[in-house]
């Protein structure tokens, strides 16, 4: 790539603030595929401690722009003033960020999918956003089960909680408390109200494999669910993540 691509890459990049229901900015990347509006864009979310700025997401950037849609990476903290930060989060309100982000953006297109990476998936799940189709980036279903009750220790300001992953990372104790009453039959009230058709991809040496099989088990709305053979949880193995872009744009296309 020259430096006269990269430019063109670059003048197509844009940050857009969009303002949450409750008054905090929402940080958000737009990444054109053309130089203009494309019919069709996708909002993607992360996972827990993530970012917009993580591998597959970069990838992703890439990749549907290279097949003409608009790509909208959405941060549900940032290290910012007047962003939310993660210790100030909960699902219900990622949710509500998300369904922002799509109806502020939805103007510009004929139509809008959804992709979402773990935590990012769950929140897809208390988003319900109303889109052409979802697609679960091997999902969270049941937190507290696969890893807050083993993973977190209290800060000892009685308000947190240090989750232990490579770093310590400060969770909010309403986040916590959340996912404590995220019961599987709590989940499935929420899970069973999605209408729109929803791909779920399970990467099978993910260490939540058995929340993405319970999610796609108590999704009732049209679904399909797709085996990534070698992936870990965020598919940074070889090239694997092509595969993870090409059954979510196989599925895309159907809408």
């Amino acid at each position: 790539m020259n430096r006269e691509e990269i430019d063109v890459s670059l003048s197509k990049e844009k940050i857009i603030d969009v303002l949450s229901a409750d008054g905090h900015k929402i940080f958000v990347y737009c990444n054109r595929a053309g130089d203009q509006p494309s019919d069709k864009a996708i909002v993607i979310g992360h996972g827990l401690a993530g970012s917009p700025n993580s591998y597959m997401h970069i990838m992703a950037r890439d990749y549907f722009n290279d097949r003409g849609y608009d790509v909208y990476r959405m941060a549900f903290y940032w290290d910012e003033p007047d962003y939310r930060k993660l210790h100030e989060c909960t699902l219900d309100i990622q949710a509500q960020d998300l369904n922002s982000v799509i109806d502020c953006v939805r103007k510009d297109h004929e139509k809008m999918f959804v992709c979402g990476h773990s935590y990012g998936g769950l929140t897809l799940v208390f988003a319900n956003p109303t889109v052409n189709a979802l697609s679960f980036w091997d999902s969270s279903y049941q937190p507290w089960d696969r890893f807050w009750s083993k993973s977190i220790t209290p800060s000892g300001d009685g308000n947190s909680y240090l989750l232990d992953w490579e770093y310590l990372i400060t969770i909010g104790k309403p986040m916590i408390e959340e996912a404590k009453a995220l019961t599987r039959d709590a989940a499935r009230v929420k899970t069973e109200r999605i209408s729109v058709p929803s791909q779920v991809v399970v990467a099978s040496e993910s260490f939540i494999k058995k929340d993405t099989e319970m999610l796609f088990s108590d999704l009732k709305c049209p679904k399909e669910t797709v085996l990534i053979k070698g992936a870990g949880h965020t598919f940074v193995e070889g090239k694997i993540v092509f595969e993870l872009l090409d059954k979510t744009y196989q599925w895309f296309e159907r809408f």
